[in-house]
């Protein structure tokens, strides 16, 4: 039998028992709160010592229309319903004078999931943290199993995790696509397996936060036991390169991948701007054309001029709102990238089309445009950012010196 989906906010309430008047004697209660978009806010509501409160989880319950939304909403309500739980079970203990519990049986998963879904409440940003705890669950699950709780989490098995990491763990996006010919088993970097590391670190503060634990076993890591970070390898593409590929045809499908990329050489957008930006967000003044968008990682603004040569690869579309550019997903893009860069003769290094955003800094800087236009340019936070791609610079002209060296001296 087909699962009833909740379509309205009183049948959300209804359906997952999140009206007040149905707890009578617990401490603490989810219940949901009607918002006026339809949806429905989950609300921690309890009492202790006769003063009641409510704190929001920040997590929202969106109107069933299939049954994809249904799933998440039953896996949001089922994950703060174990934190009400154990909540209710600390007052309970602590109002007859015992010292509330260590959870040291909860799963861990549950509680990165519960945090990932957190992180997207506040931020409405799946490329920042919510990505990152839902990758690390996935290692996490990869290394040990699902049911991990935090009672197994020691000072051995974060070193064994480490290990995984630098031994075992692969990058999990090149495992999704549906076709097996075309997954591929390529190890995470070592930055990767650093930043995972971090997140790590990061979940079990917030555990020791949350009294689910009394104190971080990260602590009683050694620092050899830790992977370190590096410089990390921005490869990009010298001017002589953007000629060739001008100048080389794409023949590999209907999906606007030379057109893309030269733009995000020319302008420096990450792929997924690409992917949206649509002729409305196109705008023009006294100084010329200028692109104005909500950039699709950080959730931050941002506004750049465009070359007139990045103008006169945007396709012909039939609306103003239709994105630009007909691309696939990331992994699939770059596959076809590859095709032509082969084509053209590029093949000594991997270029993908973040590297067309490297390619931009780099030319840019490397012409002598000065590093703060050059990083808000391609809307970094931090112009520390943008200094990793001078110091490219440098010890590109450093190994240009030392190239002359061999051959005169």
């Amino acid at each position: 039998m087909a699962k009833k989906l909740f379509q309205t906010a009183s049948e959300l309430l209804e359906g997952y028992g999140l009206n007040e008047n149905r707890y009578k004697t617990r401490r603490v209660n989810l219940v949901g709160k009607p918002l006026p978009s339809g949806k429905v806010s989950l609300i921690k509501y309890g009492r202790n010592n006769g003063k009641r409160f409510r704190v929001s989880t920040g997590t929202v319950l969106e109107c069933e229309t299939n049954l994809n939304i249904k799933r998440a909403n039953e896996e949001k309500v089922r994950l703060q319903r174990i934190q009400c739980d154990a909540e209710n079970a600390d007052l309970e203990r602590t109002n007859v004078g015992f010292e509330p519990a260590p959870k040291s049986n909860a799963k861990f998963i549950d509680f990165l999931q519960a945090l990932a879904e957190a992180e997207y409440e506040r931020t409405k940003n799946k490329h920042s943290y919510y990505y990152n705890l839902k990758a690390l669950s996935q290692h996490i699950i990869a290394y040990d199993n699902a049911n991990v709780e935090f009672r197994d989490i020691t000072v051995d098995w974060i070193v064994g995790f480490v290990e995984y990491l630098r031994n075992d763990a692969v990058n999990f996006n090149y495992q999704r696509t549906p076709k097996e010919d075309n997954r591929k088993s390529v190890h995470i970097s070592q930055n990767s397996q650093c930043r995972l590391q971090r997140n790590l670190n990061f979940a079990l503060n917030k555990a020791v936060k949350a009294k689910i634990i009394s104190s971080n076993p990260m602590r009683g890591l050694d620092a050899d036991d830790k992977v370190k970070p590096v410089s990390g390898t921005r490869n990009f593409l010298s001017k002589d390169e953007i000629r060739t590929l001008i100048n080389t045809p794409y023949t590999h499908g209907r999906h606007d991948i030379k057109e893309s990329f030269l733009f995000a050489c020319y302008t420096g957008l990450r792929f997924s701007d690409l992917k949206a930006v649509a002729m409305k967000d196109f705008h023009r003044d006294e100084n010329g054309i200028y692109l104005r968008i909500i950039m699709q990682k950080t959730k931050e603004p941002l506004k750049i001029y465009i070359p007139k040569v990045s103008m006169s690869l945007i396709p012909t579309r039939e609306s103003d709102s239709i994105p630009i550019f007909n691309l696939p997903k990331n992994d699939h893009a770059n596959r076809n990238l590859q095709k032509w860069l082969k084509d053209a003769g590029i093949t000594d290094r991997n270029i993908t089309f973040h590297s067309a955003r490297h390619t931009a800094a780099t030319l840019l800087l490397s012409n002598e445009i000065p590093i703060a236009v050059v990083s808000k340019q391609l809307g970094h936070l931090k112009i520390s950012t943008t200094e990793i791609y001078a110091k490219i610079i440098d010890e590109a002209q450093k190994s240009a010196a030392t190239k002359m060296d061999d051959l005169f001296m």
